[in-house]
Order: C-alpha cells, then sequence, then structure tokens
C-alpha cells in the first residue's frame, strides 16, 4: 500500500512539473549556477554541447589570432568569452523557471550581485548522448527583459561583421 502511494506521489510531482521530471534538467542547471559562482568558466564546456563547445573554441582560435596580430587588447574577447550578460562574477546564481519547447528546454537562471543587483540570463538545454546539454546562453535585453542575443550571436557578430 505505501509502495502504491509512493508510486501514485511520484506519478503526480512528474505531471504537476513536466520539466523537473527530467532530473537532467536540474543537475545541468545546478552546475551551471556553481560554475558561475566560482568563476570557471573553463569548466562551463563540460556542460556544452559538441557544436556549442566547437563554436566557443573556433572564436577563442580567432580572437587568439587577432591578439597575435594586433595586441591583447585590440582582441575583440579581451575580457573573455561571455558566458553570462553581465561581466561581473554573481554572488549567487540559482535554476527557477523551465519551460519546455520544441527539441530543447529553456530553464532561467537567477544572478544576484554582491551589491544586491539582479539580473536573468536563459539556459537552452538540448539532449545529447543521452544527457542535457547546455546549447546557448540567451542574454536579456534591458531594461525590456527581453531574451535576444545568445552566446552563439554573439560569437558570431563579433568576428563576422
Amino acid at each position: 500500500m505505501l509502495k502504491t502511494r509512493l508510486s501514485v506521489a511520484a506519478v503526480l510531482f512528474a505531471v504537476a512539473c513536466p520539466a523537473w521530471a527530467e532530473p537532467d534538467v536540474g543537475d545541468v542547471s545546478n552546475r551551471f549556477c556553481e560554475l558561475q559562482t566560482a568563476d570557471d568558466m573553463a569548466g562551463l564546456r563540460e556542460l556544452m554541447t559538441a557544436d556549442l563547445r566547437a563554436i566557443v573554441e573556433d572564436a577563442e582560435e580567432r580572437n587568439a589570432a587577432v591578439a597575435d596580430a594586433s595586441g591583447h587588447d585590440s582582441a575583440p574577447l579581451a575580457a573573455g568569452i561571455p558566458y553570462r550578460g553581465v561581466v561581473d562574477r554573481p554572488a549567487s546564481c540559482l535554476a527557477s523557471k523551465v519551460s519546455p519547447a520544441a527539441n530543447v528546454t529553456i530553464v532561467d537562471i537567477a544572478y544576484y550581485s554582491e551589491k544586491g543587483e539582479r539580473w536573468t540570463d536563459r539556459l537552452v538545454l538540448k539532449p545529447e548522448t543521452g544527457e542535457m546539454r547546455v546549447d546557448d546562453i540567451l542574454f536579456a535585453s534591458f531594461p525590456t527583459d527581453t531574451y535576444q542575443a545568445g552566446l552563439r550571436r554573439v560569437l558570431a557578430d563579433t568576428f563576422d561583421q
């Protein structure tokens, strides 16, 4: 009887919270936040799809070529790859709203600074090799908080103008 009640509770939870029914979504979102607050941007690559990782590596190679030719300060990514909408390292990070979409899952990531400032980016998660992976990071446009530019777009626009 207890097993039946627990099974029914698990099914009801999965129906009520379908995005979190996939435990990998929470795992990758939480790991993303841990890496962000630790300022471990290199560690974020472990969470990326192979395609996004290749785009990041290509941007780094192109940036290094510009830096070698004209100096580090003139390289377009002198401050590094923008893995969040605000340059400052967040004091805290929390995955919140989860929205399933066609072939991806969107997770809102709320950041808070030491000064109490708050901003939100969105992770685009995509299944790859049996796990959820970060396929893009969408940055909020202020003051409207609309999400138009993402990491993929920013890196493409940086070099392909």
